[in-house]
């Protein structure tokens, strides 16, 4: 009896030291960093993705040096503000894992969802933060789950492919998580010659992001 326990018990860590570790090679990220990976308190907004996709760039004052570490107040298009908790609806069309260049190896798992599952263009990005990145224990325990859902669920127990794994089948997904101001690609938006974020054709026309996430679930399109 002795002995099934602890073979159960030696079983039990293995399992939870696969399920928070992932075989990745990355580093802490830069601009913004310590808002990436931290979220505040407050009740969820349910905001459509429609309304997402369509929040304009801030002002230029409004820049990555000077919210470097404290969110921006600036409040938009329906009395939201970077740092609310939002809660939006889509289809997952892609997920990435940030690890391709010197200039993205944070680890994040960069997901694009659009309004249907046909549409090749204007995709709102959502983003799940490298768990051993994270000090906060329960952001940190929300992170390994969420990136383990999309994992064991969607890409066969694979991680994300750093050019973006497109789905091969119709995902609706119910995803909550921090609004965040993306000001470095903001800056690259602006001029006769914007450059947009996205992969694989989907591009983001606006700057404004959930970053990071804390939940993200199967749901079902109404």
């Amino acid at each position: 009896m002795k002995y099934s326990i602890v073979l159960f018990l030696i079983c039990l860590l293995s399992f939870q030291s696969a399920y928070s570790q992932e075989d990745v090679n990355v580093k802490p990220g830069i601009d913004r960093w310590s808002i990436k990976t931290s979220i505040g308190s407050g009740d969820s907004k349910d905001v459509e993705l429609s309304d997402l996709l369509n929040l304009p760039l801030l002002d230029p004052q409004y820049n990555d040096r000077t919210y470097a570490t404290t969110l921006i107040p600036q409040v938009q298009a329906g009395n939201i503000k970077e740092g609310d908790i939002i809660t939006t609806y889509g289809y997952l069309r892609l997920v990435a894992l940030e690890d391709a260049s010197s200039t993205k190896e944070d680890g994040d798992y960069h997901i694009q969802l659009t309004l249907s599952d046909q549409s090749t263009d204007s995709c709102f990005i959502v983003e799940i933060p490298y768990s051993q990145f994270i000090t906060d224990p329960m952001l940190k325990d929300s992170a390994e789950g969420r990136r383990a859902f999309i994992r064991d669920r969607l890409l066969k127990g694979k991680e994300p492919s750093t050019s973006g794994s497109v789905m091969q089948s119709s995902v609706y997904v119910k995803v909550t998580g921090q609004l965040f101001y993306d000001a470095i690609h903001a800056a690259q938006m602006r001029g006769a010659n914007p450059t947009y974020r996205g992969k694989k054709g989907m591009h983001s026309y606006t700057a404004w992001e959930l970053h990071p996430v804390v939940d993200i679930e199967f749901a079902r399109p109404e």
